[in-house]
């Protein structure tokens, strides 16, 4: 029983609650064996999709021209789909990288009479990163993971109080980078896990020349205000070729991933 009331707990947390997808610290061992490469190779292929949603990140404004605003944003959401490409080490590392689509929105309010809204369109958006078994004792591993995401999309919808403002020439530049480590049990085919994870985010909105009487600089910047944060989910691993994978994250920002991967 108490194996299912976990499963029905992790299940619900994406509903309630929501840095970038860590993974299962398993994954390298998830599946085991594939559909077409035997598990006595030292080298497998995955191919995957990531579902990513933060429904809200502790951010600040940034900058020297910031002295008479007020830094907290109020508001930040992204939506993240991303094709990925694993190469897997004997069951014990993965190198992959990652190809999709990103877009985000972010409001705060620098002035107390002022709300500032910015909306990006959804744009290309590529990552690399790893994961490796550190060690692993009986059924429990010990894992680290590290990924960097770029995207550079246009700004889609410029907003003052309500009133939208032209966006033309704006843009914006995201990037992050994060590491982790975590631990894992495997139940059989159930594999809960939870870890930490380190991450430092920044996205910058450039070109904002309609709204200068507002930000003379034409630029802002965003940043982590708490760069850690707690992750935890859990896998479902098929003795062959398939795994599922769902995790939230807190502390630093509220999201939940989905993945899932065939192993040739």
């Amino acid at each position: 029983m108490r194996l299912y009331r976990l499963i029905f707990l992790l299940l619900l947390m994406p509903l309630s609650a929501i840095a970038l997808y860590n993974g299962n610290p398993s994954l390298p061992m998830m599946p085991e064996e594939g559909l077409f490469i035997s598990k006595e190779h030292w080298l497998g292929l995955k191919a995957g999709y990531e579902f990513n949603r933060v429904y809200d990140r502790k951010l600040h404004m940034e900058g020297q021209h910031l002295e008479h605003c007020t830094k907290k944003v109020q508001k930040y959401e992204s939506l993240s789909n991303f094709g990925l490409v694993t190469l897997n080490f004997n069951d014990r590392a993965e190198l992959f990288g990652s190809l999709g689509s990103l877009s985000s929105e972010i409001s705060h309010h620098p002035f107390s009479d002022t709300k500032i809204s910015y909306h990006s369109g959804t744009n290309v958006a590529w990552g690399v990163g790893g994961r490796a078994i550190l060690a692993y004792w009986g059924d429990l591993q010990l894992s680290v993971n590290a990924e960097y995401v770029k995207s550079h999309p246009g700004l889609s919808s410029l907003k003052v109080n309500g009133k939208s403002y032209p966006t033309r020439h704006a843009e914006i530049d995201y990037c992050e980078w994060q590491v982790g480590i975590g631990v894992s049990y495997r139940f059989n085919w159930f594999v809960p896990y939870i870890g930490v994870d380190y991450a430092d985010f920044r996205e910058r909105i450039e070109h904002l020349d309609s709204i200068k009487f507002l930000i003379p600089s034409k630029h802002v910047t965003f940043k982590d205000t708490y760069p850690c944060g707690l992750f935890l989910g859990f896998g479902l691993a098929a003795q062959k070729a398939f795994q599922l994978n769902a995790e939230v994250r807190f502390i630093n920002e509220n999201a939940v991933s989905l993945s899932a991967d065939f192993k040739f």
